[in-house]
């Protein structure tokens, strides 16, 4: 069984900030914007001594700080599911006004609503896919950011579990 003390989330930012001099026209490199990820479910593991175990849930929290000194627009942020855990539908959330969207191709497409082609009585059809096909959860926030405000966002897998066996 694995524990998941040593458990690093691999967060992708998929945003800088673009710093405007005051000669019109020039653009220095993109400054980055501080990003924090912790797991809150592995750090109360890890104080307890428990190890996760097939069908529990993990809550992956994710924080975004804009250490900047100007307000951003259109941060957006992803975040891979784990290997070995399956994506609670539904728990994907933040608390500020966000776009959530999910992948099921390893972050090349996303959507709200990720859809399979299936064959049903020998036609073919678009159906929602299945959590065992997530990939990705990606939230975009929606307005700015303002310097040294934070944006936070979670999510909940659950530990390798069988299609059988999912809560």
């Amino acid at each position: 069984m694995p524990t998941f003390r040593s458990l690093v989330i691999a967060v992708t930012a998929l945003f800088a900030l673009v710093a405007r001099s005051a000669v019109a026209g020039q653009v220095t490199a993109p400054k980055p914007l501080a990003i924090t990820a912790h797991n809150v479910t592995a750090e109360a593991a890890h104080r307890d001594g428990k190890l996760a175990r097939p069908g529990d849930e993990i809550r992956y929290s994710l924080v975004f700080t804009n250490s900047g000194q100007n307000s951003v627009k259109n941060v957006q942020f992803t975040d891979p599911i784990p290997q070995g855990t399956v994506y609670v539908l539904g728990s994907a959330a933040a608390p500020q006004p966000t776009r959530i969207d999910y992948s099921i191709d390893g972050g090349k497409t996303w959507s709200e609503q990720p859809m399979i082609v299936a064959v049903e009585a020998g036609k073919t059809v678009q159906k929602p896919a299945p959590r065992e096909n997530y990939t990705h959860v990606r939230w975009t926030v929606l307005g700015s950011v303002a310097p040294g405000a934070q944006v936070t966002a979670e999510f909940r897998a659950q530990v390798g579990v069988t299609p059988g066996e999912a809560k």
